[in-house]
């Protein structure tokens, strides 16, 4: 991303919404939500996946956490031991093979929501205009554009029988032509969100007849890597260098996970079906294409 663009354009929305968000997790260990459901959930080993199935866990929703790697996802086998409602799942989202064993054995599981988080950064010095490694770039529309579109066309019944769900997909800024500024970077993570963008406004059309509600969400800058935790005298990755730079700096604020995820799904347990196709910031905020 435009590191210090993008991170300035949240700044604003993450200071309005920490105080309420805060708020709403502080109860979550003892919550249980009145219209608890059924949710599956990609990429769950870490980050905002990992804390989706947490929060959902929480409120008393059963839970299937899917992820590449079950047996090397240490927290998330932890959060399962405390939630008897979280099934960990292997499920690999650029694979059709993968995808279709895993609604095999759900495929009489309505699903309320399918939340199409998993998704592939890659390094910002191999997407640039004169050093663009075009193997990530495939890699990269694999996962983040198709391989939601894989998992929503495969698990669509289970939706529908939910009476109907609902399915969230995470898009980015970094993806919007309304946020595009200098300097250019991440050529090809920009470019496979804006079509992850497109291809999920696209089903929301494909759906909307069917009242099921196709949300696209922005989390905004998540601390998905703990930067902010990083000490003045511990190692830092070179692929987070600058941002940690700029973090000890003040120039920028990454949300916790807890806070802009406890902001998501109070927006997704609100959305209407005016929403859906929209760009939606995680305060609700409409953003720009």
């Amino acid at each position: 991303m435009n590191v210090i663009n993008l991170f300035k354009v949240q700044r604003t929305m993450f200071a309005r919404f920490l105080l309420v968000a805060m708020c709403a997790i502080a109860t979550l260990p003892t919550y249980a939500d009145d219209q608890a459901g059924s949710v599956l959930i990609t990429g769950s080993n870490r980050g905002i996946g990992l804390e989706f199935a947490r929060q959902y866990a929480a409120r008393g929703w059963q839970v299937i956490a899917t992820c590449r790697s079950p047996d090397k996802a240490a927290d998330l086998q932890e959060l399962a031991k405390d939630y008897p409602n979280i099934a960990v799942e292997y499920l690999d989202v650029t694979q059709q093979d993968s995808i279709e064993t895993l609604h095999k054995k759900y495929v009489d599981q309505p699903l309320d929501l399918l939340i199409n988080n998993a998704a592939l950064l890659g390094p910002r010095d191999e997407q640039a205009f004169s050093n663009q490694d075009y193997e990530l770039a495939a890699r990269q529309y694999e996962v983040n554009a198709l391989g939601p579109m894989r998992v929503s066309s495969v698990f669509i019944d289970n939706v529908r029988a939910a009476g109907p769900g609902k399915i969230v997909t995470l898009g980015s800024a970094a993806g919007s032509n309304g946020y595009l500024k200098p300097p250019a970077d991440f050529y090809s993570y920009r470019a496979s969100k804006a079509a992850l963008h497109f291809l999920v406004h696209n089903m929301s059309l494909e759906l909307a007849g069917e009242g099921i509600i196709v949300a696209l969400l922005n989390p905004g800058l998540v601390d998905t890597r703990g930067l902010a935790a990083i000490g003045p005298d511990d190692p830092v990755p070179d692929d987070y260098a600058q941002i940690v730079k700029l973090i000890r700096a003040g120039v920028i604020e990454l949300t916790p996970p807890p806070v802009a995820v406890a902001a998501m799904i109070e927006l997704i347990a609100n959305l209407t079906p005016e929403q859906s196709g929209v760009f939606l910031n995680y305060d609700g905020q409409v953003l720009p294409w």
